[in-house]
């Protein structure tokens, strides 16, 4: 064998094996990849709570409706998870102004449920002394593991019930000619029911 075709059968093997490198280190690098893509994708929170509610459900437009006094329609409705929570809004809005009062009827509602029991605590006792001090708030000892109602006695009703983990709460905001604090207290009651 020639000097030139010993070379020639090294460079070869050398080319060869520097190809077979390649791909090993390019199948290196994309189990790498995906290794890291795995990596970064965010695990299921173990705090966040399985929700058993249904915010349609506890409080639908016919509830709204008797609560208004009148034809209403949805004009909100979210769903959010913050932290260690499940958030439902909704909000429905009279379908007219009020002749009476030149107000438009609105209420809104809002259920959180927590992972937690002591989580629901702390956000009750966190409202709920933000306002007591405000004039109108009444505790109500009969709803839930706890709860209280707060009125100005003309522009609106509010109330805040926890019960277990879940917690909602419910204001018309701007009480109108036609709105009945009856029918509020009877669907805030229902709901807790519900729970």
């Amino acid at each position: 064998m020639t000097i030139k075709k010993i070379f020639y059968l090294i460079l070869s093997t050398l080319t060869l094996w520097g190809c077979g490198q390649s791909g090993a280190s390019d199948n290196k690098n994309q189990q790498e990849q995906k290794q890291s893509t795995k990596d970064t994708v965010p695990e299921t929170k173990v705090n966040q709570p399985q929700s058993s509610i249904h915010s349609a459900d506890l409080f639908p437009l016919s509830d709204a409706e008797k609560i208004l006094g009148e034809p209403a329609h949805l004009s909100d409705s979210s769903y959010t998870i913050k932290k260690d929570t499940l958030e439902y809004k909704l909000a429905y809005t009279a379908n007219s102004k009020d002749q009476k009062t030149g107000k438009t009827g609105v209420i809104y509602f809002m259920i959180e449920q927590y992972s937690e029991i002591s989580s629901a605590k702390n956000a009750y006792t966190f409202i709920k002394e933000a306002n007591e001090k405000h004039e109108g708030v009444k505790v109500l000892h009969d709803m839930g593991d706890e709860a209280y109602f707060h009125s100005d006695g003309k522009n609106f009703y509010f109330i805040l019930v926890r019960k277990g983990d879940k917690m909602f709460r419910m204001k018309v905001n701007k009480t109108t000619s036609t709105t009945s604090l009856e029918e509020f207290n009877l669907v805030a009651r229902n709901i807790t029911a519900a729970l």
